[in-house]
């Protein structure tokens, strides 16, 4: 038990490297071009999603979290110059952004189906991707948007917590 107990702080220090590695190497390059491609990449979406209305909501839900991620990352790069404030982001901005992407992926995933599905293709299975594209879309995406908070935050919240904890 103590063996796989200890697994948890592995994880979580490794979360937070990738946090960092992020936001202090990834998000910068190229001034910000490249989490901005993607951004765009998922929001080239929008009219193939607009197209089908059983995919409003996830359209909608999309678009939302796109603008935070923009919004987010914008905030990132503006305090650059102060590692505590983006450090203090990084690891809920890893969260948001994954969060971000995985829903672009399920948004494509349930224009595919609905492609094969007007081919021709084998409905129930092509329907219960649809509909795992649209739980994702619709229920645990709009939590990204709750995180800007978080990565907006800076580092004051933490340094008083740190203050205390040093009493």
């Amino acid at each position: 038990h103590w063996r796989d107990a200890r697994i948890t702080t592995i994880y979580e220090g490794t979360n937070g490297i990738q946090a960092i590695d992020l936001v202090g190497r990834k998000l910068t390059m190229r001034g910000g071009a490249v989490v901005s491609e993607e951004l765009d990449a998922i929001g080239a979406l929008d009219d193939a999603l607009s197209a089908h209305p059983e995919l409003a909501l996830v359209r909608e839900r999309l678009t939302a979290s796109i603008a935070v991620a923009r919004r987010t990352s914008a905030w990132l790069l503006e305090h650059s110059s102060e590692p505590s404030s983006w450090l203090a982001g990084a690891t809920p901005y890893l969260r948001l952004l994954a969060t971000v992407v995985a829903g672009g992926l399920m948004a494509r995933s349930a224009l595919a189906a609905l492609d094969e599905l007007a081919a021709g293709g084998d409905e129930e299975f092509l329907r219960a991707k649809v509909a795992t594209a649209r739980f994702f879309c619709e229920q645990l995406l709009p939590q990204a948007d709750g995180l800007e908070s978080a990565v907006c935050g800076g580092a004051e919240p933490l340094a008083f917590e740190t203050a205390l904890l040093a009493r």
